[in-house]
């Protein structure tokens, strides 16, 4: 319950983090990469290699399946500038109320009684948990100001709400479903594992589209300059 907890306290804090991120924006890329990188070394080393030793196969399929599912969704409802109708954009609502659902099932893993995991002598519940939670800074600090620059204070407030919510729904609905079939939950972790590397993907582009401005300016800035008298 903590870690639900935590995370919508984070929710909550949300724009007072964006206030920060653009205050300190040298220092807030640092800290997303910093946060990414701890992401990923979790994800690897204490989620899906120690379910690939409990599921084989079946592990590293529902980690590619959940890389696949949240990195399309992700291009497909963020990769525009502005959604394209009243009806997308109620599709962008239900989007995030899944992914929401998604993270909030996956904060139960510190509370299950028993997981494959734990027969392996592993219990990276808790090291999930904290994924979603380092994962959900990242993601909520990208949809208040997203929200927040296209449709103002609002609309970005009623998105946490709808996030807020659906984190809760996810949570105690995950807890009534796995608490009866613990055994499961391997996969899913494995599956939230894959879904948690798209941070990677979105990282890297966001990277790459804001050096290719100045990529493109560099050589016409040369131009200019020899031909300077």
């Amino acid at each position: 319950m903590e870690y639900l907890i935590a995370s919508l306290l984070i929710l909550a804090s949300t724009p007072l983090i964006v206030a920060v991120v653009l205050r300190y924006q040298r220092a807030s890329r640092w800290g997303a990469a910093i946060l990414l990188c701890a992401i990923v070394y979790n994800i690897f080393v204490h989620i899906i290699a120690e379910n690939i030793q409990t599921f084989g196969w079946m592990a590293v399929w529902a980690a590619g399946i959940g890389a696949v599912l949240f990195g399309v969704g992700d291009e497909v409802f963020f990769g525009h500038s502005r959604p394209h109708s009243r009806w997308f954009l109620v599709l962008l609502q239900g989007f995030l109320a899944v992914h929401a659902m998604v993270d909030g099932a996956a904060l139960i893993g510190s509370e299950l009684p028993i997981t494959d995991a734990q027969w392996l002598g592993h219990n990276h519940g808790e090291g999930l948990s904290l994924s979603i939670i380092l994962h959900r800074l990242l993601f909520e600090v990208f949809i208040w100001k997203y929200f927040f620059d296209l449709y103002g204070k609002r609309m970005a407030t009623l998105v946490l709400l709808n996030v807020g919510a659906s984190t809760i729904i996810g949570f105690f609905g995950s807890k009534a479903l796995f608490s009866l079939m613990p055994s499961y939950f391997g996969l899913f972790e494995a599956f939230i594992g894959g879904a948690l590397l798209h941070l990677v993907y979105d990282y890297f582009k966001e990277r790459i589209k804001s050096a290719a401005p100045k990529l493109a300016a560099s050589p016409c800035q040369k131009s200019q300059e020899s031909h300077v008298p």
